[in-house]
């Protein structure tokens, strides 16, 4: 079996084209293989060995458009828009049996390292409560560094710390 150049929502058996499987109710991904995907800030869809979907994560149905995301999803136009967007296509292999494949989309908003430096800052700051200490264990740098990340923040001439944070 292959893509058909000509109609990629089709798989070619000899020159027969065969329209591409729809998503079908198979049997669900283990609960712990979901949350491990879920988890992932990449949009990532499995497919079956036979081109079917098998699942798309949270940041793909972030991703795709709402009018893919069907009880019948077409899983070549779903394919379609990954590959567009620059999707990976990563083979999922058991030794030597082929069991599918994964398409990959990067999360487009990962920014620069000081960028995400600066959300993670926020993101512990706001779930310790603004406790500089807690928040600085979490991140694994010391109070002092967390101090001067947040104090480079700031407004030339300001030595104080933002409002609503805890030395």
């Amino acid at each position: 079996m292959r893509v058909s150049r000509k109609h990629p929502s089709a798989v070619t058996k000899g020159t027969t084209i065969v329209a591409a499987p729809r998503y079908r109710a198979a049997e669900p991904l283990p609960a712990i293989v979901r949350a491990v995907l879920d988890a992932r800030d990449e949009a990532a869809v499995i497919f079956g060995a036979g081109g079917d979907v098998l699942y798309v994560n949270r940041a793909a149905q972030a991703t795709l458009p709402s009018a893919t995301m069907t009880p019948g999803i077409d899983s070549g136009l779903v394919r379609a828009l990954l590959d567009a967007r620059g999707g990976e296509v990563v083979p999922l292999q058991s030794d030597a049996q082929v069991l599918g494949e994964m398409i990959v989309l990067p999360n487009s908003n990962g920014g620069t390292w000081a960028q995400r430096e600066r959300e993670a800052i926020r993101q512990a700051l706001r779930q310790t409560g603004g406790r500089l200490a807690q928040a600085a264990r979490r991140l694994g740098v010391s109070r002092t560094t967390l101090w001067r990340r947040l104090r480079a923040e700031q407004p030339a001439g300001s030595s104080t710390l933002p409002s609503g944070i805890e030395n």
